[in-house]
């Protein structure tokens, strides 16, 4: 065998390594959306790598960005062994880990197949013959797109086995006690911090809006009391429900006024008059049950016309699902199983539809994504803990979490 030949032999090996993971393994266990969407965020990676050589001159500065790119898909293939160690067979395991191998065989062939493209090839290493390497990585790079469409295509579109989505953990919530103000190392701290951009936003719109208080405001799914009670500091009458007891009682002992009425109540069938208040919030709480048509029904019920419905969710996006799910997985000490389900995420057209059918018309969304390049956040990515200094911010974009204001109209 010619000596050159050897350098397409990884490829090779790759290639049918990941057939057999893919359309054995994969698709006799099913994948959920979690995991398949990760699988073709590897392939996106492993693609752009794959595209350097064909796109780039063998230079310096496009050699250092190949080489990061290697380094970020190299790591990044790792991400889902937890999701593996527990849904794989052993044959399974076995397959990854000589995909493990292969791959920073093939990035490194990759690498000196585009280098020895100059006009002096690598000295004393057989190559083979430029058109012949420009050709294998090509094919390389149309197998690899073709894979990537197949994956986005088939994993989207195939119906899941029951059971096969997690389904949302919020049990959570009753474990947390003073933890609701006090941890670090848990992403309560980052909805602390989150709490902290829409509560100013919320008691500047309110005033804006009635002028001073005190309006009647309703705070569903309130938890440890966050906003409603920066609301009742504000002179504000305040109702708080909740079905978690636990989170209730830590929001009671953190009101400062002792005048908000904390109830546990199903948002889905409130126990309170029509047009009982001038505003209702709804933070963080949407994307926790699967009934949203419902709480938007019973808040707009209670919601008399004229007033305003404030929100916060997460929208149903690949970015969302890779920073609020994957990054607090990924980064956050302590994040519970299941804390967000990509499923349940709204998008703000959907939103807009449900508050439509219930006399509510969106009037504003903004975009929140957390503040980066600044210290609190590289403090979280390097120790897990999120400091009292991390910030979220608006954004004009709204692919990751989005919060607005609904007019009642009748």
């Amino acid at each position: 065998m010619n000596d050159s030949l050897l350098w397409f032999l990884p490829f090779g090996l790759q290639g049918l390594a990941m057939g057999v993971d893919e359309f054995w393994f994969h698709h006799r266990r099913t994948l959920p959306r979690g995991e398949w969407m990760g699988h073709a965020l590897d392939t996106s990676v492993f693609l752009a790598c794959l595209a350097c050589p064909l796109l780039l001159p063998p230079t310096g500065p496009n050699i250092s960005l190949f080489g990061v790119l290697a380094v970020i898909s190299c790591l990044l293939i790792t991400k889902d062994e937890f999701i593996h160690q527990r849904l794989c067979t052993g044959g399974e395991h076995w397959v990854h880990a000589v995909l493990f191998i292969l791959h920073p065989l093939v990035l490194m062939a990759t690498a000196l197949l585009w280098i020895s493209s100059k006009a002096t090839p690598l000295a004393g290493i057989p190559t083979p013959p430029l058109t012949a390497a420009r050709g294998m990585l090509l094919f390389q790079c149309f197998a690899v797109s073709g894979f990537l469409a197949f994956q986005v295509v088939y994993w989207s579109t195939r119906k899941q086995p029951e059971g096969a989505e997690p389904t949302i953990n919020n049990a959570l919530y009753d474990e947390l006690g003073e933890r609701w103000y006090t941890a670090t190392d848990d992403p309560v701290a980052l909805l602390r911090s989150e709490s902290r951009l829409r509560t100013s936003w919320v008691l500047s719109e309110i005033r804006a809006h009635f002028g001073d208080p005190p309006q009647a405001i309703l705070d569903v799914g309130c938890g440890a009391g966050f906003l409603a009670n920066a609301l009742a500091e504000a002179g504000h009458a305040v109702t708080g429900i909740d079905l978690s007891r636990e989170s209730l009682a830590v929001a009671h002992r953190h009101d400062a006024t002792r005048s908000v009425i904390y109830r546990a109540m199903d948002a889905r069938v409130l126990s309170l008059p029509d047009g009982r208040f001038d505003v209702v919030c709804m933070m963080d709480f949407l994307e926790h049950l699967v009934e949203r048509d419902a709480v938007i029904r019973e808040a707009s019920r209670v919601l008399r016309p004229g007033g305003f419905f404030y929100f916060h969710t997460f929208n149903r996006t690949p970015i969302s699902w890779l920073i609020a799910i994957k990054g607090v997985e990924w980064f956050v000490r302590n994040t519970p199983k299941h804390m967000h389900v990509y499923d349940l995420f709204l998008k703000p057209a959907e939103l807009r539809d449900m508050c439509a059918r219930h006399h509510l018309t969106i009037e504003v969304v903004r975009g929140v994504r957390p503040r980066i390049f600044t210290w609190a956040f590289l403090r979280l990515l390097l120790t897990g803990r999120v400091s009292d200094q991390f910030q979220f911010i608006f954004t004009g974009s709204q692919r990751v979490g989005y919060c607005g204001r609904a007019l009642k109209i009748a």
